[in-house]
């Protein structure tokens, strides 16, 4: 920041976060809460696993049975006849929820925002989303919660997933070990759905065995010790989930129909494969936007109430929800579930007048000081939680156009692109001074050195220049530099609003044409600019979540080539050789093939151990001395609003998409105060 007034707003916005308070509730109870043992006053339960109980755990502290009491949502439906009673959906041991402040109650609607369909919902779906496992809010402990416990065998070969019996699809029908054999043997190995096994289910080489032992327990088994999966499944796992319905996805598969690929061109799909995906999908984000949404079961808190358009969704609580509070209330408390999808400008304005209730994902940290003077009249709290890393930027080193391929893949020009970014004025000007000028790496762990966050992070733009010349990038009349063909090198910079800034563009738009690189901006959906990376001709990608530890230890592909399956940086062809072992796709260079080579052994190391940190500290090297994504700005804050009227929300501790968003805190014992 240049000025002293604007230096002055940054000391200001500094005292403020000094001075936040945390998200705690004065809440009135209902007489029946009275009783209900809660993380502030536990009312001597003991429990195995933090801030949750099994029911004989809840029922042994009682001396009694715990009897079940249901939402009034349901009421008229269960005295029709059209659902049974609470206890009836229930499983016979529901997982026993401790509230944060208090037993709930049931009614409202929890009001969120995204930007677009598959653009910025990550948030929305962590408030319903479920899986075998859960991360606990110290971002530490895994702890059950679909599966009822789970047992390793000594060498972490083989893992037995216990389920909980009588738990129930939203649609009733029986949720068994069928349906997580079916998951992995006719979907994730199926060949015509995955020509590949997906990497996260390949240790060694060799894809994941699964057996069913019986009903309610399923075994799965690895080559090669496999430490990281509940990191995974806990993590940025949970937006999936390691199970389908069987008895739903069954007709749309040609194992089991033989005429799936005749029903699949009768309703305008190619074949059975096409219908299928169509249909299904591993990001459940996804799975919610053809119409045919509304008939497929699942096992979140909420279901999809209403078709999907391009201006809201709207979920209203499941009915066969498997959890239940201290006191034996059916979760979740709140009835309905409100996503609309606005561009950035609406998002602000519609927090400013208090139309959203919970929201972290899209806020940028400079829109903190007209959020937090508008507080009292929006009527939410604000916070700033860590966790929050700038825009990286990464060039396709990998592109389809020849020229632009053979620029890029020189790693002369993606140091002197580091060298030109000014990052501590992107750090006064958009962020208040409040982050760290920093390489790209992963976060919070223990083998990254303070000389690694510093690498190349100096601003050179002497350097720079003598880099591009030693290229052989003259600059023209204009001072652009002439590329090989004997135009100017100007790069198309296709970003989206969800992963970037307009301000951070123009900023370093600037730096760059100082050295003779220009740039041409244009903001596009996340949808259009995943699709464009997917297809090899973007010039600039900038959509790497930074993993966190616990993200990197289930998932070190985030650190290696094409660093996103949803949205490649580069070298999606190079993974494809490495997979198909050289059949398929493009022979990467030496320092990738090292990559895939340690990302083998990784999956088996112990956290922690010698040859973990030794792994991991090849890994950096490699990944920085060869330029592969280029930093900017770390350690900053992210600013996250709460309704007043929410309660049983606790100070987040993080806010990132690698550990789940909201999912740590538990979404599902929120509830409306007043």
């Amino acid at each position: 920041m240049g000025s002293n007034g604007e230096r002055n707003l940054a000391a200001r916005v500094g005292a403020l976060i000094a001075s936040s308070v945390l998200l705690t509730f004065s809440i009135s109870s209902e007489a029946w809460a009275s009783a209900c043992a809660s993380v502030a006053d536990n009312k001597g339960l003991k429990t195995e696993f933090p801030q949750q109980s099994e029911l004989g755990e809840v029922e042994r502290h009682l001396g009694t049975k715990l009897a079940f009491k249901d939402n009034p949502l349901f009421a008229d439906r269960v005295k029709a006849g059209q659902l049974p009673t609470v206890d009836k959906r229930l499983p016979q041991e529901p997982l026993v929820v401790i509230p944060y402040e208090e037993c709930g109650r049931y009614g409202g609607t929890l009001r969120g925002l995204s930007r677009a369909l598959e653009s910025g919902s990550a948030e929305v779906l962590s408030w319903r989303q479920v899986n075998l496992v859960r991360l606990s809010d110290d971002l530490h402990s895994i702890v059950p919660n679909v599966a009822k416990s789970y047992t390793w065998s000594a060498d972490r070969k083989q893992i037995t997933f216990a389920l909980r019996q009588g738990h129930k699809w939203s649609d009733g029908a029986p949720f068994t070990a069928d349906d997580v054999v079916f998951y992995f043997e006719d979907i994730i190995k199926n060949k015509d759905l995955h020509p590949s096994t997906p990497s996260s289910w390949v240790i060694a080489g060799k894809p994941v065995e699964v057996e069913k032992i019986d009903e309610t327990a399923v075994k799965l088994t690895f080559a090669a010790p496999n430490p990281g999966l509940l990191h995974l499944l806990a993590t940025g796992g949970s937006y999936y989930a390691a199970y389908a319905p069987k008895h739903h996805y069954a007709k749309y598969h040609a194992k089991y129909n033989p005429k799936a690929d005749e029903e699949a061109k009768a309703a305008g799909q190619e074949n059975w494969v096409k219908n299928f995906h169509r249909i299904w999908s591993k990001w459940k984000d996804a799975e919610t936007i053809p119409a045919h949404a509304l008939t497929r079961p699942t096992l979140e808190s909420h279901v999809l109430e209403l078709e999907t358009n391009t201006q809201r969704r709207i979920f209203v609580a499941n009915p066969y929800y498997f959890k239940v509070d201290t006191a034996g209330n059916q979760l979740p408390y709140i009835d309905r579930q409100h996503e609309r999808f606005l561009n950035k400008e609406l998002s602000l304005l519609a927090i400013l007048n208090g139309e959203v209730d919970e929201k972290a994902q899209g806020i940028d940290l400079v829109d903190y000081p007209v959020l937090k003077e508008n507080e009292a009249k929006g009527g939410y709290r604000l916070s700033l939680p860590p966790g929050q890393t700038a825009y990286p930027i990464s060039l396709n080193i990998t592109h389809r156009d020849a020229g632009l391929r053979q620029i890029f893949a020189d790693v002369r020009f993606r140091q002197a692109v580091s060298l030109a970014i000014n990052r501590a004025e992107l750090n006064e000007t958009l962020w208040f001074g409040l982050g760290k000028p920093q390489a790209a790496l992963p976060v919070n762990l223990p083998f990254v050195t303070d000389a690694d966050r510093s690498y190349l992070i100096q601003y050179d733009p002497k350097r720079a220049n003598q880099l591009l010349d030693e290229m052989g990038l003259k600059p023209g009349l204009d001072g652009i530099r002439i590329k090989a063909d004997g135009k100017p090198l100007t790069l198309l910079w296709e970003y989206s609003s969800q992963f970037s800034s307009n301000g951070f563009v123009q900023l370093v738009q600037g730096y760059l044409r100082a050295i003779g690189v220009e740039t041409n901006p244009k903001e596009i959906t996340t949808q259009l600019m995943r699709q464009k990376a997917k297809e090899g001709g973007a010039d600039i990608v900038m959509e790497w979540d930074v993993p966190f530890e616990p993200n990197l230890i289930s998932d070190v592909q985030l650190y290696m080539p094409p660093y996103r399956e949803e949205s490649p940086l580069f070298g999606a062809a190079w993974r494809e050789w490495h997979t198909s072992k050289g059949a398929r796709g493009e022979e990467p260079p030496a320092w990738v093939k090292r990559l895939y080579e340690l990302e083998g052994e990784w999956r088996s190391v112990v956290p922690g151990s010698p040859r973990y940190m030794e792994i991991g500290r090849e890994l950096v090297k490699l990944n920085l001395e060869n330029v592969a994504i280029i930093g900017t700005v770390s350690e900053l804050p992210g600013p996250t609003i709460v309704s007043r009227k929410l309660a049983n929300v606790r100070d987040w501790t993080v806010q990132h998409y690698n550990y789940a968003r909201t999912y740590p805190f538990r979404p599902d014992q929120w509830y409306f105060a007043r």
